[in-house]
Order: structure tokens, then sequence, then C-alpha cells
């Protein structure tokens, strides 16, 4: 057995942990440099559901630092924000790359497509859509996204044929 490929981001995995890290912990620090001054009294509730939502969007970056599609001989794993997917190479019935919002590669199983989060970028240049439906992912794609479908795909025809020749 070979072993697996991780297709991500690095870029995103160190910027997704940056802001992540930046947004839990300015309110530690928030609620830190208030209460060392001595007691400020009751909280506004105001600032406690700021402090809060910034913490949730803190753990959210960091579970955007995570995502990656993991290629096994068997099986494809998609660790995507909110849950993680695991298909055989049997059960996936395509792979493919589209222009959206962004350049999104696509595991359908079962029917439905899977977003790969760790093989996708959202936006040409970034976060900002500046794609288009018509755009060619060998041409316009950034490189990563267009390498990552590239190996999914190969990884996929492998791992059929292995299944279809009875290795």
């Amino acid at each position: 057995m070979s072993r697996s490929r991780v297709l991500r981001s690095s870029l995103g995995r160190v910027f997704y942990s940056i802001v992540g890290g930046l947004l839990i912990g300015l309110p530690l620090i928030v609620v830190l440099a208030v209460y060392a001054g001595g007691n400020p009294g009751p909280p506004p509730v105001g600032l406690i559901v700021g402090l809060a939502a910034l913490v949730l969007a803190g753990a959210f970056a960091l579970r955007l630092a995570l995502v990656r599609v993991v290629l096994h001989d068997d099986h494809v794993e998609l660790v995507n924000p909110l849950r993680t997917f695991r298909f055989y190479w049997s059960d996936v019935e395509d792979i493919d790359i589209i222009s959206s919002a962004g350049w999104v590669v696509r595991v359908w199983a079962g029917g439905v497509p899977r977003w790969a989060w760790g093989a996708s970028q959202i936006g040409q240049f970034g976060a900002v859509p500046f794609s288009s439906v018509h755009d060619d992912p060998a041409k316009y794609a950034p490189r990563r996204v267009y390498d990552g479908y590239r190996q999914m795909r190969t990884a996929w025809k492998r791992g059929r044929d292995r299944i279809t020749h009875g290795e």
C-alpha cells in the first residue's frame, strides 16, 4: 500500500491559523485588560455577545486551516470546515471542477456533489469572486487547484481500475 497524498493550501493554512488565533485571543486580552484594572461592574450584554461572536469566528477560521483532501489507494477523504466525508473509489461517480464564485472541485457520490474545500479556491484571486462560469479550468484556474483536481481524477481512475481488475 502506498502512502496517502494530502492536498491543501499551505498559504491558506497559515493565514486561517493566524486569523483564528487573533480572533480567539483578542476577546481574552480585552477581558483580561478590563478586569485587571479592578472591578468594572457588570459587563454590557452587547460586549459579551460581541466577544463570543469573535471567539466563534476564530474557531471557524481555525477549522478552515484544517481543510484538506487526502487521497488513499482505496478511498478519498474530504476534510471540510463543518464535516469530513470519506468515499471509497467504487462509490465515486465523478470528480469535476466548476467555476462559479471561484474554483470548486467537487466529488460526486450517491448523486450528490460534495465540495473538496482543500483543493478549491473561492474567487480567482482569493476571496473575491472574479471567475466566470465559462472560464477554462486548464487555462484560468489557479495552478494549485487545477493540479489538485488532476491528482484527484488520476487517483480516482486508479482506484476504480484496481477494483475492476480485482487487485
